[in-house]
């Protein structure tokens, strides 16, 4: 198991159980109790968890309580009319021929790809088994799909690890397509899992433009991992929801803010 998949994994374990003995922990994960002492020390200066003797208290402090990861199929759901008027503007406005993107499996960018089968040339870069399955019928010899290998994660549907991360490392994207599960001024865009954000933020690196598509309801809500602050992207796409303060802060930062 690698490192970050085990932290996570710790986390999860200890929101659940609430405290945990370091031998309870070592027995769960299959490694030594010194390994687990590293890891429950960057956690607790992460105020994820405090160190009790011989074992862990979950604090959760970097997440609003009852904010879980939802099912994607939950996700597809929720707001879907909105999602969609937002993934619609941002293919007719963001993308053009011949252009290289970049897309991530959330549901409003996944949304973008019914949007691009008239493009004549287009290359996309994914880690997502939904936007990849969304693009197949488009797919030619003009319209090219390049997907990263790694660890499958089903719940997000998402390839992620080390393969994944290194996969984005050896390209350059004319504009990459990004969502999160929530945003604030103080920690900017988050989401639950540790190894989606670790892909998430070698994809940023490796575009010339970032576009973050987010309704407005994930404003205010904010989560375990940080994906991005407002200087990492270019493009904030998002709907009338938003308030007059938020909107105020994102165009004060220099970010180009679309409202739909």
């Amino acid at each position: 198991m690698l490192p970050l998949q085990r932290k996570q994994l710790l986390i999860d374990y200890l929101a659940d159980k609430g405290v945990a003995t370091m031998r309870e922990l070592s027995d769960r994960f299959g490694v030594s109790e010194m390994t687990i002492r590293r890891d429950l020390n960057a956690l607790e200066q992460e105020n994820v968890i405090r160190r009790s003797h011989g074992g862990a208290v979950y604090l959760g402090a970097r997440a609003e309580p009852g904010q879980d990861e939802p099912e994607l199929t939950d996700k597809q759901a929720h707001n879907r009319d909105v999602k969609e008027r937002l993934a619609a503007y941002a293919a007719q406005r963001f993308v053009g021929e011949g252009d290289i993107v970049a897309m991530e499996n959330g549901t409003t960018v996944s949304y973008m790809v019914d949007r691009l089968g008239g493009m004549n040339e287009l290359t996309l870069l994914t880690n997502g088994l939904d936007t990849l399955n969304r693009f197949r019928p488009y797919a030619g010899e003009r319209r090219s799909a390049i997907v990263c290998g790694g660890i499958l994660r089903e719940k997000s549907g998402t390839f992620v690890g080390p393969l994944a991360e290194e996969f984005f490392s050896r390209y350059q994207a004319d504009t990459l397509f990004l969502s999160a599960l929530g945003y604030t001024p103080e920690i900017g865009f988050t989401d639950p899992n540790l190894m989606d954000t670790q892909v998430k933020i070698a994809m940023i690196r490796a575009a010339r433009r970032v576009v973050m598509l987010l309704d407005s309801s994930k404003i205010g809500k904010r989560f375990f991992a940080p994906v991005a602050v407002l200087k990492d992207i270019d493009v904030f796409v998002t709907d009338a929801g938003i308030s007059r303060e938020d909107r105020e802060l994102i165009e004060s930062s220099g970010v180009e803010l679309h409202i739909v």
